[in-house]
């Protein structure tokens, strides 16, 4: 066996006998496993077609669809390495996404071509074509070959690349109670996102699931009526999603049915967890990870009192707290949280650099967290979003949760910012809940006064903003992460 995952897949679909089953729903009506491996050999025959050789890197400028499904699978059949991009950045950003790929072809579709097939830096085809020869029955070796390529999310910094290789699926986990005969999945995270590509596509072939692929990124209420009509049993979204999702009618039925639903990519807020616990109780799981590490811990919200408890580490895959020395640190003192993996992928600046591993080693996350006495951890946000005012630490997430318990704020993230006079003080930036009545508007100058004698009467003076902006909606990127760049940016307004 040459130890390559689309073979790998195909086999055990055939043993388990899932070839007749239905493997997605996308486009208005259903797909067999069997017709997901033909569509894979036809991708595959498409590529040696178009004369690309193993190891070439093909980015995938797909929506989530069928067409995405054969051309990642057909990438890895013909040896080749797939890289998934998000066509809804903008022009700017793709053109830079596609410049750090390097790649010799550029899969597009009819909503995705039109720039692309003359501005790209590597020739274009389309998916149509690409998938309308014959099948192709050879399959390249996998093992140590590089399999997948996607894009970290940028949040400090300009998107790298992180490789995988084929043995890395067998060796990364998926994530608990994901699956299963009688699960009909729904991710609203896309498939250019790692965590959306897992859920839909690997968790789909590993257990024998059903999941429904929108071809369009789906509102809250588009994936509210998805759920009604295909009978989703399992949800996975950004927290920011599940949010909007809460403003929608019927939401609290549609959640309702559903046998779980996982949250993953951004930290669950204290009002979110709040409003979810009594609607769906054990059945809201919190999924933390990073691209280059995979899944770090999984936990329920309902489970605990802290809103900053994630849950206990996957099985196998110790933890540890450190200060800046390196050092570990007591139970429950926060520090940078590191993870023992038996491997991690590191971001490249090009894709042509290859991948860039390590095998059993301790890698450190980026994340201030601590461990409780019951092995739980909990995350309290980016070491590199700890801001310094007046010579003292401020860790934005403890000063986001205060705020956010307010009955009149939806989302809030602070900044520093540099005041005229050359000193730093703290900006909230909120995002009002929604009026309930008509022509009924917040005061906001009122609510923003309340805000600051909260913070006042339970945080350290430092810890206060001294400045409120209201904003239709935080900076998020597609991953639904806030970008503090942004946000830093928006300092100006008080220099």
């Amino acid at each position: 066996m040459p130890g390559n995952v689309t073979q790998d897949l195909a086999e055990l679909a055939r043993a388990k006998g899932w070839e007749d089953r239905v493997a997605f729903l996308a486009d208005d009506r259903a797909w067999t496993f069997a017709e997901v491996f033909d569509g894979a050999a036809r991708a595959a025959g498409g590529y040696r077609s178009a004369g690309l050789r193993r190891g070439d890197r093909v980015v995938l400028a797909l929506p989530d669809s069928m067409e995405m499904v054969w051309c990642v699978l057909g990438a890895w059949q013909a040896g080749l390495v797939a890289v998934p991009v998000n066509v809804q950045m903008s022009k700017e950003d793709l053109t830079r996404a596609l410049t750090t790929a390097e790649p010799a072809l550029i899969v597009v579709d009819p909503d995705t071509a039109g720039w692309l097939d003359t501005a790209g830096p590597a020739p274009t085809t389309r998916a149509g074509a690409l998938l309308a020869g014959e099948p192709d029955p050879d399959v390249a070796d996998g093992g140590d070959a590089p399999a997948l390529a996607v894009f970290t999310s940028g949040t400090t910094g300009a998107p790298k690349l992180c490789f995988f290789l084929h043995r890395n699926f067998s060796d990364q986990p998926l994530p608990a109670d994901g699956g299963g005969l009688r699960t009909v999945g729904f991710s609203v995270s896309r498939m250019y996102f790692l965590g959306g590509l897992h859920y839909s596509l690997l968790t789909t072939l590993v257990t024998g699931q059903t999941a429904v692929l929108s071809r369009p990124r789906a509102t809250p209420a588009e994936a509210i009526e998805l759920i009604r009509r295909h009978q989703v049993t399992d949800l996975f979204a950004q927290p920011s999603f599940l949010a909007r999702m809460l403003l929608e009618p019927g939401h609290a039925e549609a959640l309702g049915r559903l046998r779980q639903v996982t949250g993953a990519g951004e930290v669950l807020s204290v009002r979110l967890r709040e409003q979810l616990v009594p609607i769906l109780g054990e059945r809201l799981i919190n999924n933390y990870g990073t691209t280059e590490a995979g899944v770090i811990a999984i936990g329920r919200p309902a489970a605990y009192d802290m809103p900053s408890a994630v849950g206990p580490p996957l099985p196998g895959r110790p933890v540890r707290i450190v200060d800046t020395e390196g050092l570990p640190l007591p139970t429950g003192t926060p520090g940078e949280l590191h993870i023992r993996v038996g491997f991690v992928s590191r971001g490249v600046a090009r894709g042509s650099l290859g991948p860039d591993q390590e095998t059993d080693t301790w890698w450190p996350t980026g994340d201030l967290a601590s461990i409780d006495d019951e092995g739980v951890v909990h995350v309290h946000g980016r070491l590199d979003d700890v801001e310094v005012i007046g010579g003292q630490n401020v860790v934005p997430g403890e000063v986001e949760r205060l705020l956010e318990s307010h009955p009149r704020i939806l989302e809030a993230a602070v900044s520093a910012v540099r005041l005229s006079a050359g000193d730093t003080s703290l900006c909230a930036y909120l995002v009002a809940v929604p009026e309930s009545e008509p022509g009924v508007k917040t005061d906001g100058d009122a609510v923003a006064a309340e805000l600051i004698d909260l913070a006042r009467s339970r945080l350290s003076w430092y810890k206060v903003p001294q400045d409120v902006v209201w904003l239709a909606a935080l900076p998020r990127n597609a991953n639904g992460k806030i970008l503090r760049r942004r946000l830093r940016a928006y300092g100006g307004l008080f220099a």
